[in-house]
């Protein structure tokens, strides 16, 4: 896996009901710069998921640390 740089810029985060489309049930953090893109990409449920998936796979758990969604994540 490359390593990826992830943004210092700040993020949202997201606890249970969300306007995203993503589960409801899972706490997480969207960085900010991921917004303009969505916007300008229009990433579906299953990209978000996606996103999603591998964000949870980079965090550390031992740490509880929340997963970050970053623009890398889509693609």
């Amino acid at each position: 896996m490359p390593n990826l740089q992830i943004p210092s810029a700040r993020a949202s985060t997201y606890r249970g009901r969300n306007s995203l489309p993503l589960p409801n049930s899972c706490d997480f953090k969207v960085a900010e710069t991921v917004f303009a893109e969505a916007k300008a990409k229009d990433y579906t449920r299953d990209q978000w998921e996606a996103a999603l998936d591998k964000a949870e796979q980079r965090a550390e758990p031992d740490e509880d640390e929340l997963p970050l969604i970053i623009v890398d994540d889509f693609y």
